[in-house]
């Protein structure tokens, strides 16, 4: 039997633990680590594996149960914007308005918000006042403002016009917002003309102002705002006084929807001086059939928006004398004294003591 020396002995169980470990390195793992390209299916909504051989594996997130850390996970998926620039965001709005409207894409203001939003209003010359809409990356419509919200209902209601009535087309023109107001004025003015009325669109709202001409009316119709949905307020107390002669109900004020079918209730209408006499005298007639219209004297108090009538008649206590009495007529045709002498000849008509 060869023996061997305790040093080479030692060498040759080193040579042989380092050739085993080889062997069972060179064995290969588990799993092969295989190359590939992660390539997103649309349709299945998942990253793949694509390998060189041209098969496509899902990439699937794992968890090991040995607590490896080197565990493959998957991509958060983000699908790519549908709405990528200002035209894509104005035809999506547009789609859905057109659904019971007729307006073209040209009419919506597009501009950018933060986060990739977009936010459309209606543009200047837009026939409708659709409010302000937020429109997200990925397509969704929400309404950003009331009339947004009012206009959205609508739309998902299948154009019921029992939530709302678009106007045929909107306030767009001094000319419009004149014309609207005068289609209210008219029912107990109608002699007034649409020239007479003077609109100025407020910088801070964009709602038309209006106000009556001076030189061309010869009263005072109050001051009032005209929506550009051709809704109509009243602003001060002349236009509430004149608004409530048209005999329209509260809820209508402010509500064009509804002022359009309601009667004004403005009979009589005292409209001008001639008007004016005839009144004085059918009061006056009963106990004074001689009085004379032509002889009354009329004019216009433009700060009471009445007519005062300077009428000559017997005095009260029938002596020869003849007083002048002062009247007033306003737009309803009522008739109050404006002096002593008025007062005593209306205790005697209102008395039928003549």
């Amino acid at each position: 039997m060869k023996k061997y020396s305790p040093l080479r002995f030692l060498t040759l169980v080193l040579l042989f633990v380092v050739t085993a470990g080889l062997l069972l390195s060179c064995g290969g793992s588990e799993e092969e680590t295989v190359e590939c390209e992660k390539v997103f299916n649309a349709a299945e909504g998942t990253w793949e594996c694509e390998t060189e051989a041209g098969s496509a594996d899902a990439v699937k997130e794992t968890n090991s149960s040995n607590g490896n850390a080197n565990a493959v996970a998957e991509p958060t998926l983000v699908p790519p914007p549908a709405i990528t620039s200002e035209t894509t965001a104005g035809k999506e709005l547009w789609v859905f308005l057109t659904k019971c409207i007729s307006i073209d894409v040209g009419h919506l203001t597009v501009n950018t918000a933060n986060k990739g939003n977009w936010l459309i209003t209606p543009a200047t010359d837009s026939p409708q006042e659709f409010g302000t809409w937020l429109i997200k990356p990925s397509g969704e419509l929400v309404p950003h403002n009331r009339k947004a919200e009012l206009w959205n209902t609508y739309l998902k209601g299948n154009c019921d016009n029992n939530i709302m009535s678009p106007a045929a087309t909107d306030v767009i023109t001094q000319n419009d917002a004149a014309t609207v107001l005068w289609t209210q004025l008219a029912k107990c003015h109608p002699e007034m003309p649409v020239s007479m009325l003077i609109a100025q669109k407020s910088q801070q709202t964009g709602d038309w102002v209006i106000v009556s001409d001076p030189q061309y009316s010869m009263d005072d119709y109050g001051v009032w705002s005209v929506k550009r949905d051709a809704t109509i307020k009243p602003l001060n107390d002349r236009a509430k006084e004149v608004w409530l002669a048209l005999a329209l109900s509260n809820e209508s004020v402010g509500d064009s929807s509804n002022t359009t079918e309601i009667a004004a209730g403005c009979t009589p209408v005292i409209r001008n001086e001639q008007e004016a006499n005839d009144r004085m005298y059918s009061y006056l007639s009963s106990c004074y059939p001689d009085l004379r219209q032509s002889e009354m004297i009329t004019t216009r108090d433009p700060m009471k928006h009445v007519w005062l009538v300077v009428t000559s008649e017997p005095s009260a206590d029938n002596t020869t004398e003849w007083k002048k009495s002062i009247w007033s007529v306003d737009g309803s045709g009522r008739v109050l004294p404006r002096n002593s002498s008025a007062k005593a000849t209306q205790g005697i008509v209102d008395g039928g003591n003549c």
